[in-house]
Parts: structure tokens; sequence; C-alpha cells
């Protein structure tokens, strides 16, 4: 120990278990590990929050807002393609989160999950985690008798959209009953009941929230685990008897100290971005962990994550009132070749959060952060702000909805080559259907109350989705040819080396995935203490008391499977053009053919739709790689999207496709319209640049030759426009009336005033 050492640090260089994160998953492990006698200590890089505690002045940003400010509660990471939001604090995310425990349906573990994974296997881990969180559904609010605003709009409106079979009320981890001061939790931990204030997502200075803090990790720590928190791992290297750490303690005065702790297991549970980047940094940066397998990284998902909201409802929607979620809607939607199921949810924000980002500005940061930050985001921090101030000036009216879905699980995190900073490859337009459908949806819950949808700054500027639920990069796998961690949650090749978080899940829940991860969690770590111990029948004390109560999301489930999947409901159209161009010689591939065709499925949601994305399938026949026309897969074309916040128009497509030899490809055009091309409107409404690449290559992408709907293909086109659902005529002329406004705009802005 040294002399600056504090009570926050650890207090030896060595312990038989070292759980690096206080999360879903570490929580569970060290309370575990410790219950079963482990010599088990606990890092955290953020600090400990206690009710009362969590910020609440909105004149300091380094008063425990910002990880970027004095090491706060809340981290914004722009990753390139995403950007994704974490907590910082001992009980993780936990501390912020908006308390929906919720089981993945069955179907779930069918796609890319292990054999020992079905949700018969377990369901008794989602019983005993359901139990240390004393969970229950939302009860009507105390200061009034009736449940909050919001509850009994989304229940309206379930029913008004057709959406009633799948809509309940779902299991929350917080304490609702109050008998007054002294009351305590059933590990022995004072907790009061919840005040319906609206504040569950900036810390619960109520005490109410059944954050892990309250349960799993105060168990650990009666049961003899050793915590260290404002306690940073940066990388992990092998040693003869297990593993060495190196950590990074920010708590002590003046600058952050390092030190090596080293332990015979480690148990990554740092969230999936956390502990994917420290094995990428063990890896590739340092390179003290050089044989971890190839597919670290891989399988990252956002869980579907689509961030809403509506102004002006005719009827107060209150979302600083009550448990931030309180109801969700269960959808399938979609044709049969192409569906969709997400969850729906009421959200919230307290009225302290809208008044902190309404005042975010550079000159607020530290230097050293300000720096860094490039146009894109800064533009993102303006436009955030004047969101912010809408949600300010009109609190309760304004709907706030989050919905989590099946997402392809398919994307990528790594550390940039020059810089080393973390990034995210995620390619949005594989996923666009998914969020498409999931922004229909939430737009018609929005006029449903009489409002009008918009979308977060990312999304409008960038087409940039936000997540608060990262999945994935270190996924379990049957090998290391195609995960991280084995089912138990061992990596490959490394004994004693655990990821029991977020991390090692393959693909999305369909849900809120807390409930989930510390299921898988209780799972692995019984395995893991049954190995470490020598005791092959050891469970934990908890579970032969953990009685299953109502799971009211497999109600929602069986009811929407019985139904089956919804067709799109809204007024859309499709139509078909095609195109004839060549590329350049030097590439081997000449001749392009592209017969597409165009859909629609919901006007009105194409409207709100700052980039105006519309679904493309058909064939792509290009020489040299496809000797016949090959199917486009989950196309997509940006329509008429503006750039650069100026008059110019572009029309972006992207086009997914597999050559002969089953390589994946894309084909990546623009029509870029506006007098600053010097095009006039024809050529530049007819004429595609186009690049082809491969897809991890798409941000290099170059034009490398053209294509062109000829004359008589235009008027084809213009024959082929097919209306769907109601009002066909009307939608049709609407259509028109959109893309002749926009390419006039382009061309005489001052003719036509856009929003």
């Amino acid at each position: 120990m040294t002399s600056q050492q504090t009570p926050e640090q650890l207090g030896r260089d060595h312990y038989e278990a070292l759980v690096i994160g206080s999360g879903f998953g570490g929580a569970v492990a060290a309370c575990r590990l410790a219950q079963a006698g482990v010599d088990v200590a606990i890092i955290e890089r953020g600090r400990r929050w206690r009710p009362g505690d969590f910020p609440r002045d909105l004149s300091r940003l380094d008063d425990g807002w910002l990880w970027m400010c004095g090491h706060g509660l809340y981290d914004a990471m722009p990753l390139n393609d995403i950007l994704a939001v974490r907590a910082a604090g001992y009980g993780g995310g936990s501390l912020v989160y908006a308390n929906v425990a919720m089981r993945a349906p069955a179907e779930v573990f069918d796609d890319r999950w292990p054999a020992p994974y079905t949700r018969q296997t377990l369901d008794p881990y989602y019983d005993l985690a359901s139990a240390m969180l004393n969970v229950r559904p939302v009860p009507a609010d105390p200061r009034t008798g009736v449940l909050p605003p919001k509850t009994r709009l989304m229940a309206r409106a379930a029913d008004d959209l057709g959406h009633s079979e799948g809509f309940f009320h779902p299991n929350l981890a917080v304490t609702f009953d109050d008998e007054g001061p002294g009351q305590t939790n059933p590990f022995g931990v004072p907790q009061r009941g919840c005040t319906f204030c609206g504040e569950c997502d900036i810390g619960c200075n109520v005490g109410a929230k059944n954050s892990l803090d309250l349960n799993y990790l105060a168990l650990a720590e009666k049961h003899g685990a050793t915590v260290g928190v404002r306690t940073e791992a940066v990388y992990i290297a092998r040693t003869d008897e297990g593993y060495r750490v190196r950590l990074r303690e920010h708590g002590h005065p003046g600058s952050s100290v390092e030190r090596d702790v080293t332990a015979r297991y480690v148990f990554l549970c740092a969230g999936a971005l956390g502990s994917t980047e420290l094995l990428l940094r063990s890896r590739d940066q340092y390179g003290t962990l050089p044989d971890l397998p190839e597919t670290l990284g891989s399988r990252y998902s956002g869980n579907g994550d689509f961030l809403s909201f509506g102004q002006g409802l005719t009827e107060a929607f209150v979302p600083h009132s009550g448990p931030t979620i309180t109801t969700a809607s269960l959808i399938r939607s979609g044709e049969s070749d192409r569906e969709h199921w997400f969850v729906l949810e009421d959200g919230g924000f307290s009225e302290h959060l809208a008044r902190l980002v309404r005042t975010l500005h550079l000159s607020r940061l530290p230097a050293q952060v300000a720096q860094t930050i490039g146009v894109g985001t800064q533009r993102v921090l303006t436009a955030t702000r004047a969101m912010a101030a809408r949600l300010d000036d009109e609190p309760d009216d304004t709907a706030v909805l989050l919905a989590m879905g099946r997402d392809r699980a398919d994307g990528r995190i790594s550390l940039s080559r020059r810089t080393k900073r973390l990034r995210v490859t995620w390619d949005v337009t594989r996923n666009d259907p998914l969020y498409t459908e999931e922004q229909s949806i939430s737009g018609a819950v929005v006029r449903a109350f009489g409002g009008r949808p918009f979308t977060t700054p990312t999304w409008r500027l960038f087409r940039q989705p936000v997540t608060v639920h990262n999945l994935g990069g270190a996924p379990m796998g049957d090998g290391p040819d195609t995960g991280v961690v084995d089912p138990d949650g061992e990596v490959f090749g490394h004994p004693g080396l655990y990821v029991l978080d977020g991390g090692a899940l393959p693909g999305a829940t369909g849900g809120n995935p807390s409930l989930t991860i510390a299921a898988v969690a209780e799972r692995c770590i019984e395995i893991a203490v049954r190995r470490i111990t020598g005791d092959p029948g050891w469970t934990a004390p908890e579970l032969a008391r953990a009685v299953r109560g109502p799971v009211p999301e497999d109600e929602a489930v069986r009811a929407v499977t019985a139904r089956g999947p919804r067709p799109p409901a809204g007024r859309g159209l499709r139509f078909t053009e095609t195109m004839r161009g060549r590329l350049r010689p030097d590439t081997g591939a000449q001749e392009v053919v592209l017969r597409l065709t165009v859909s629609i499925p919901d006007f009105r949601t194409f409207l709100d739709d700052p980039v105006h994305a519309a679904q493309v399938s058909g064939t792509v026949r290009v020489e040299g790689l496809t000797t016949a026309p090959v199917a486009v897969r989950d196309g997509v074309l940006h329509l008429l999207a503006p750039v650069g916040g100026g008059t110019e128009r572009s029309m972006d497509y992207v086009l997914p496709f597999t050559d002969d030899e089953g390589r994946e490809w894309l084909l990546q055009g623009v029509k870029k319209v506006g007098r600053r091309h010097g095009l006039h409107p024809w050529r530049a409404t007819t004429r595609l640049q186009i690049a082809l690449t491969r897809p991890e290559e798409r941000y290099d992408a170059v034009p490398i030759g053209s294509a062109a709907i000829a004359f008589r293909d235009v008027l084809r086109m213009l024959g082929a426009v097919r209306p769907t659902g109601a009002r066909r005529l009307t939608t049709v002329l609407r259509f028109g009336g959109f893309f002749a406004k926009r390419v006039v705009s382009a061309y005489l802005p001052t003719l036509i005033d856009l929003p």
C-alpha cells in the first residue's frame, strides 16, 4: 500500500479472482464468487453513487455529469457509425437504465446462440435474477392514485392502432412500496419507495431503483469482496499462474497512478464496448495477449435501438412523471419474407437532463476535450442543444419513444490503425428496413397523440442511430472461428479469462437486454465457481427460493404469434427503374445493368424521415463479377436527401449483392442534384455515378463509372408507379409533388421554401 492510497483503491496486488466492471455481468459474477468463498476483487472505473449523491447542479459539468469532465456518470461516445451511450459508476448501467427486466423470446436463442442456450434452460437463471432485482410492473402513482399519463396514452394508442394484443406493462426493477424511514430491502440495504419523480435515467436520489449496488454488489461486499472504484483496466497480460492486469487509478490526488494486479481468474464485465476494447488493446496495441481469436470485435449489435420523439400533443404525455419506462408493445410487422420483430416502449426524461443538454457548449468542456471534437460532432452538439430546448420549453407535451428489435448484429468493434481510438463499423443500410419499421410505428403512435414526430440530430444529420444497449464484440461460439468465448464465457485458448457481460451475447435480444445479460452471467458463473472451488453441486444460495412470477412479455409473444405478421398499414407506393452503364476497364468489371424496384411502404414515414429512405430490391448484373443478374439484398435509396444543410439534394443508392464466387459487394451510386454541379435537372436525376466496393471498404468508395436511365425507360418507370393502401391517387400526387418540389428547390431555392 502506498502513502497515496485511499479506501477507493485495492489494498493488495494479488487476488484469486478479479472482476473488471460492476454492471449486470460483473455484479452477478462478484456476488457469486464471494458467496462461494473465493478471494475476489471488483474494479470499477466510475465512482460510488449513493441516494442523494447523484448530480443535480446544472451549472457544473465537472460535478458528476459527464465522464469526459471529471469522470462523471455519462459517457457518450460517437463511434463512427453509431452514437453509443453508457454509464460509469459502481453498479454500471443499472444506475441510469430504465429498470426494465424483460426475458428474450424463445426464438432469439435459435439464431447463432450455442447449443446449451434455450429459453427453457435459461429460465431458472431468469427467475433467479428477477428475484434478486425484485421486479414487478408499475402500479398506480401514489400521489394521484392512477397510472401516469404517458402509461394511459400508450395503452390507448395500442388500441387505436390495433396493437393491443402485444401491449403489456413490463416488469421493473423498482421498489414501489414505501413503509417510511428505516425500510430495508431483502439484503438489508436501506431503500424507499418510488415517488414517480421521473429521474430514473439520471440516478435515483430517492433510493427506489433496485440498482446493482443495492443487491448483488451489496451481497458481494457482505461476503468479503474487495472493491476498487475509480479504477480502470488498461490491458491484460498472461503470467505463469494466471493474468496480470495494468490498472489506472483515478482516485489519487492530482493525477492518476498506474499499477499491476495479478489474479488466477479474470472476469471481463466492463460492457460490450469496454470489455472488447480491453481485449483489443491487449492484442493490437500492447501485444500482451497476441493470440486472441480473430473473431474479436465481431457481431456487434446496437440491439435495434431507435429513439424518437413527438411534439405538439393534444394531451399531456408528461415524460418526467413515473418510472422512465412503464409500457411496451410487441410489434410483428412486414411481409413474410421481410418480417420485423421489435418492442416499442414509452420513454421519459428528467427536466434536469433537458436543461443540462440545452446549455452544453464547447466552452463548457475541458480544453483538451474540446480540441478533439470535429466539425461533424460540433454540428450534432448544436442540433442537440436546439432539440433539448424544445424538450425543455414544452416538457409535458413531448412524447419520448424507444424501440428495440432484432437487428443483424453484423457490426464490428475495432481500434483505428493510426490513433488507436475505439470505433464501430455498423452498416446502417443493412439494418435500414428495421429502423424504417420502427420509425413508421413510432410516428403512427405520435400521430395518434395528435403530435408531430421528430428524430434525434444524429439520425437527421448523419443517419447515425443512438444506442444505449451495446452487445457483442466478444460473442459466444462453438470455436474460435465462430466466437471469442465458449458457451460458458471462457475465452478460447485462455483458461481462466472470461467475458460475462453484453459483449458475450451473439445477437440482439429483441427487447431490453439487461435481464438476459444477468441470466447468462448467472449460468456461466455457476459453472465457473464449480471449477474454481471443485464443488460440482454448487448453486447460488438464492436459487432454491427464486419463485417465478408473472412474465407479461411471454403472453404478448403468444398473442402476437397467434395473430401473425401485420402487413404495412400505411399508404405507400413502388416503382421500377432500369439503368445501364459501364465501369472503367481497369476494374475488371465493365458493363452494368440495374433493374430495381423502389418501395416506400408508408409515405408519411418517408416524408418524416430527414433522408427519405426507401427500400430497394431487384437485380444487378456486373460484367466480370456476375454472369447473370443477381438479387439485390436489402438495398436502400435515400431519395432527394439534403446535403450539408444547403439546397443541394442527392439520391444515394446502396445495393448489396453477391458475385458468382460468393463474395459480398456493395454497389453504391449517387445522383447529385443542384446548381453547384453544373448539371441540368434531367441529367442530374437520370445519371448515376457508381462506386463498387467490398462492404468493409464502403467508406473509401470512389466513383469508377456511371449508369443512366434512357428516355424510354423513364417513360416505363412513370407508367410503373404502383400505389399501395388506401387513397392511391392521392399518394401518387403527393409523391409527384414531393419529387418536383425538391428538385426545383435545388436549382431555384428562392422560389420554394422547404423545411
